[in-house]
């Protein structure tokens, strides 16, 4: 594989960290990750200052079900593209181990393909949702008048990345496949 980078381009192996991946998208990636975290971390915060704040004060947390749903919104969505990268969906591997590499490669780029080009329509429509709530300046009914953006916008930039880490694993993947072909001619 090292034979087929040129030595500064895109593939070089000072753009790429241990595993072939392009630096900038997985520092993207730990990135989001990290902002994922802190959004569970924030959830768990708030959930317990509004417990408590009942329990012994009679009082909650003014638009703490709107702030928990934002947060969720970060917390599911934004982490995708890592784990994407790291392919640690869950997935039914009883029929595809028993495969031959090259299938299992052909079933790769299947997946990777299939999946950006299905994911491409909810990206568009996040990005509509995001640039309609934007646009219209749109606010949550509540104490606080938070705006409705944050969430909108974690949903576009996770799928968004989401689907470019797919499309990298299937450029990764048919060179692979060329790779194991030419190897096996």
């Amino acid at each position: 594989m090292d034979a087929l980078r040129s030595a500064d381009g895109p593939d070089s192996p000072d753009s790429q960290d241990m595993t072939g991946r392009p630096l900038w998208l997985a520092g993207l990636e730990r990135g989001l990750l990290t902002i994922s975290v802190i959004c569970i971390l924030a959830m768990g915060a708030l959930i317990t200052l509004n417990i408590l704040t009942r329990t012994f004060f009679g009082w909650s947390f003014p638009d703490s079900v709107i702030i928990v749903r934002e947060l969720m919104m970060g917390a599911v969505v934004l982490p995708l593209a890592y784990v994407t990268a790291g392919r640690a969906h869950i997935m039914v591997e009883v029929f595809t181990s028993r495969m031959s590499p090259g299938a299992q490669l052909w079933l790769n780029i299947l997946s990777s393909a299939v999946g950006s080009l299905t994911l491409l329509p909810i990206v568009y429509g996040g990005y509509l949702d995001l640039t309609g709530v934007w646009e219209d300046e749109a606010y949550f009914f509540g104490d606080l008048g938070l705006p409705e953006w944050p969430g909108r916008l974690a949903f576009f930039l996770g799928y968004t990345f989401f689907v470019v880490r797919l499309v990298v694993l299937t450029l990764q993947d048919v060179r692979e496949l060329m790779i194991f072909k030419n190897k096996n001619k």
